[in-house]
């Protein structure tokens, strides 16, 4: 025979004055009145023992709500569930994901957008030159203080813009977006901050702030013709960073490079120079072959060579020289890096021009640039070795010309 249930009427309920007890509604479903106060209850039995569990008050919960509530604890019964047990362990799971969404929420404020780059710059530095990592940690500290206290999970393109303004006409300017841009996608993708869209994208910033007036601006150099008669006089000045410049000149590389030079980095005949991926902008080994005059120069520097000692020593021991000790040395604006160019120019000239008359290929391998695509590189893979060595040698033939 079918339970009788919906036995109790919105207008009994509503009735002033019903008599203290237990009103049943039908299948464990009860009204419990106790003078004004009336609440609900479902009642039933859980392996042999009676169980009572609290649905709330009258009116607060209305007869149809009670009903919903009990066909939902009966129908945990049903599958042999105990009803109390099951919404404890309901409240204790939503405490937990209101928990986990309050802890979410808090480590956001904490993931600063200083926290962030700083993780970002960790994570990637291994596969960066020294200099690259220098350079982030630079915009961080001379140009993103004050963004950097915010959290990454609140910024917005217009904070974004506000902190790259007051260097966007210079060269740094892009520099500085583009790295908020690669934090915020690092952010993004480890789970420092919600996904969107990236607030530094060039696309979005491009439309608060105003176009770029800045021209690129590349290293003074000077004129190649002018370069042999600068050496000579550079030959006459004592000192470590005359011979480290000389030899920066003579071989093309980066100041950097060079200042960092080890011994171990030489072979024994002082004929070839490899610089290490560590060290090396394109993160793979570059060799450099050594002229004559860049071998006398390193044969001069001492015959006691330790391996793990600085070609080019500083003042203060173990440390190389610093970045600023060729400035005194070069006239007006030149910069080191622009015997780069000084180089090139001379070796794609005609050598009826006083040039070397070589290809600009053979230029940039000399450079210790990448040549080709990223497929053509994976089939040639030859380094070019022997015909940059006669590249070198013209060069400080041309340099070190006697009528010159």
């Amino acid at each position: 025979m079918a339970r009788v249930t919906n036995k109790l009427t919105d207008t009994w309920l509503k009735r002033a004055k019903i008599v203290n007890g237990v009103h049943g509604d039908g299948d464990g479903l009860y009204l419990r009145v106790q003078g004004e106060n009336r609440s609900w209850v479902y009642i039933y039995s859980f392996e042999g023992k009676r169980r009572e569990m609290g649905l709330g008050s009258y009116p607060l919960v209305s007869l149809a709500d009670a009903r919903l509530k009990a066909d939902d604890a009966r129908q945990v019964r049903a599958t042999g569930g105990d009803p109390i047990m099951a919404r404890d362990a309901a409240k204790i799971a939503e405490q937990a994901t209101r928990a986990a969404a309050i802890a979410a929420r808090d480590a956001e404020a904490s993931n600063t957008f200083a926290k962030v780059a700083e993780a970002f710059i960790q994570a990637k530095e291994r596969g960066w030159t020294h200099d690259i990592t220098t350079k982030y940690r630079g915009y961080g500290r001379n140009h993103l203080v004050e963004f950097g206290k915010l959290a990454c999970a609140d910024i917005k393109t217009a904070d974004v813009a506000k902190a790259i303004k007051p260097t966007w006409d210079t060269p740094t300017g892009p520099y500085v977006r583009s790295f908020i841009e690669r934090v915020f996608d690092f952010a993004m993708v480890n789970g420092f901050c919600p996904e969107r869209l990236n607030p530094a994208r060039f696309e979005a910033v491009q439309h608060v702030l105003h176009d770029r007036n800045h021209a690129t601006k590349h290293h003074e150099a000077m004129p190649y013709h002018e370069v042999p008669t600068f050496l000579r006089g550079l030959q006459g000045v004592a000192g470590v960073a005359s011979r480290a410049l000389t030899f920066c000149v003579l071989t093309v590389t980066r100041q950097r490079e060079t200042r960092e030079a080890t011994w171990r980095e030489f072979d024994a005949d002082l004929t070839t120079w490899i610089i290490p991926a560590a060290r090396y902008k394109t993160r793979l080994d570059h060799r450099v072959p050594i002229s004559k005059a860049a071998r006398a120069l390193l044969i001069d520097l001492g015959k006691n060579r330790d391996p793990d000692s600085l070609v080019f020593p500083g003042q203060r021991k173990g440390r190389p020289l610093s970045q600023h000790a060729f400035a005194g040395l070069l006239p007006g604006d030149i910069k080191p890096h622009g015997f780069r160019t000084s180089f090139v120019g001379w070796a794609t000239k005609p050598v009826s021009k006083s040039g070397g008359g070589f290809s600009d290929d053979m230029a940039q391998r000399c450079l210790g640039h990448l040549v080709g695509t990223e497929v053509t590189r994976a089939y040639d893979r030859d380094d070019r070795l022997d015909e940059r060595r006669i590249m070198h040698d013209a060069w400080s033939a041309y340099l070190f010309a006697p009528n010159r």
